[in-house]
């Protein structure tokens, strides 16, 4: 069998030191190739630079940075890098949550997204953002160990979050909801012109349901959440018999 090859990004940038825990607690299982963003990249979700060219900056060996978007350096480091699908794409560890809707956002759990659609196994991992690494790391390693044993249909990806603790064990998790307060804050410059902060200083509120990634998070576990790109909604597709009547009578 040939030698296992695992990709790894993140959006926090090749130079956090959440990407290097990720990169040692992946060695023992194959061939590691980091392809990563060359600054920070937080919260562009599945953004692909369509307009913009891309450079790639090889910085050390199997490691590159590119000076795209998290999706970007997926894309690039499949056909480019690596020149053939990886078996393993690997995200993060990001430096803050992404607990429920935080997913929408997070170019860590897009990363992962589009991992799954190269064909490749794929997982987020993300910590709270006062966590310890050192902790979290014999617990990344323990997921890698066993990941393989649960498959997951087609599209569909693991999302890890990390407490700030050494984790009581891992959960099975749903997604939990969030608030963000002062979403859109106004400010104003030196110069007495307005400008715009997306997200405020307060941070989400979690509603930490029964069952729910925050839950276990807050609780001293480890979330381990199942994500599908398919968000269709069943439970309408259910209501054929409603449907026609309301649109086309």
């Amino acid at each position: 069998m040939s030698e296992r090859l695992i990709l790894l990004t993140n959006d926090d940038g090749l130079w956090a030191p959440g990407i290097a825990a990720l990169a040692k607690a992946a060695a023992p299982f194959g061939r590691v190739v980091t392809v990563a963003p060359d600054r920070n990249r937080s919260a562009i979700s599945s953004a692909l630079s369509l307009h913009n060219i891309l450079r790639l900056n090889e910085v050390g060996p199997e490691r590159v940075a590119c000076d795209g978007t998290p999706v970007d350096c997926v894309l690039l480091g499949v056909w480019e890098v690596l020149g053939r699908r990886p078996d393993w794409v690997l995200s993060g560890i990001n430096h803050g949550f992404n607990l429920g809707e935080d997913v929408f956002y997070s170019g860590t759990v897009g990363a992962a997204f589009e991992g799954r659609l190269q064909g490749a196994r794929a997982a987020a991992f993300s910590i709270h953002p006062g966590g310890s690494l050192d902790l979290a790391l014999p617990w990344v390693t323990r997921f890698l160990e066993r990941w393989e044993t649960m498959d997951l249909p087609a599209n569909r990806i693991w999302n890890v979050n990390f407490p700030k603790d050494e984790p009581k064990g891992f959960r099975l998790t749903g997604q939990d909801s969030r608030a963000y307060h002062d979403l859109v804050e106004r400010r104003t410059d030196p110069r007495s012109m307005p400008y715009y902060w997306i997200g405020g200083d307060a941070g989400p509120t979690y509603a930490k349901a029964a069952g729910s990634d925050a839950e276990a998070v807050f609780e001293g576990y480890a979330s381990v959440t199942p994500l599908r790109l398919d968000l269709g909604c069943p439970e309408t597709l259910a209501r054929q018999a409603d449907f026609h009547p309301a649109f086309n009578a």
